[in-house]
């Protein structure tokens, strides 16, 4: 038998398991090391007696470590992110990465735009939670308010975000309207399955809805993520022109082409994996730095140029489900 076995199956009181555990959580929430819901999805485990926390409690006690190890609290974190993965592939499980490319495929063919502005590719949960949880955390950015993906797909982005952290409301704005309507599909499994499932209320508001990311008004964000691989040096042009209008502080994830903009700082450039192979993520933050006002006179007219689309905030209004 080897020794991590046997560190497991030494004999120590299920309650006194639940114990170490809570401690462990309380410290991490403290030291915000984890969101508070992802401090709830912990409880519910240690509730339940999830078989993996409460072998590693064991063996943890065992070894005589306490709550305010370092190596304690990271595999902990791992056990709630790895629950938390587990819950988004549940979600997407009638949404497989094949159908969602059948569906942009077929979108694609019979829509005007740029071929290569709608390539689709999906993030994978481990690589966006890190971005998240820990890129973004470490640059004291927080996870709360207003949540966007500008080109969302079938939801993946969204669902991800809902899962780890702890936004209020969430909207992913996507063109094709196939993919919107498997989004939608994939909202409802989520908030009457999953999130249940969790032991979470769903106290957020998630949206999809359906059109053109640039004739949408998303200056209300706090954090956007944008999958921007396949997209054109005049549709990055355009985001960035539109990203202008965002407060201070706003926070913008891009990958592969960064924003090239003097309202805009670049914090950090990371390589990440993600369903079509390595791609780099740029974190942006909107700074402080004002627009000039011939600038603004020009964006006021254009946004009433008729044609150009709603620019009321989506969540007062917009088409969606």
């Amino acid at each position: 038998m080897s020794c991590l076995r046997w560190l497991c199956r030494r004999h120590i009181p299920y309650a006194a398991r639940r114990s170490f555990l809570q401690k462990v959580s309380d410290r991490m929430i403290h030291s915000e090391r984890i969101t508070q819901k992802q401090g709830r999805i912990l409880q519910a485990l240690i509730k339940s007696e999830d078989k993996r926390l409460m072998c590693s409690a064991s063996r943890f006690m065992n070894l005589r470590s306490t709550p305010e190890d370092d190596g304690v609290q990271s595999e902990v974190r791992e056990k709630v992110m790895s629950h938390l993965e587990a819950a988004w592939h549940e979600t997407f499980r009638e949404m497989t990465t094949y159908q969602a490319r059948q569906l942009a495929h077929k979108g694609r063919d019979r829509h005007e735009s740029s071929q290569a502005d709608l390539t689709y590719g999906e993030v994978k949960f481990s690589s966006l939670a890190r971005i998240l949880v820990e890129d973004l955390r470490r640059h004291n950015i927080e996870l709360k308010g207003t949540f966007y993906d500008l080109g969302s797909g079938t939801g993946r982005g969204v669902i991800a975000a809902a899962l780890v952290g702890s936004f209020s409301r969430l909207c992913g704005v996507e063109l094709l309207s196939d993919l919107h309507s498997a989004a939608v599909d994939v909202q409802k499994v989520y908030e009457h399955v999953v999130a249940p499932r969790l032991g979470l209320d769903v106290e957020q508001e998630v949206k999809f809805v359906q059109g053109n990311f640039l004739k949408a008004d998303w200056s209300d964000a706090n954090v956007i993520f944008i999958n921007s691989t396949c997209f054109s040096k005049p549709l990055m042009e355009k985001i960035v022109k539109q990203a202008v209008n965002l407060s201070p502080g706003t926070c913008v994830v891009t990958l592969t082409h960064p924003m090239v903009s003097p309202y805009f700082d670049l914090l950090e450039s990371k390589k990440y994996d993600m369903s079509w192979g390595e791609a780099t993520a740029h974190i942006h933050v909107r700074t402080a730095k004002a627009m000039p006002e011939n600038e603004k006179k020009a964006q006021y007219w254009s946004k009433r140029i008729p044609g150009r689309g709603n620019y009321g905030a989506i969540f007062d209004g917009y088409t969606s489900a």
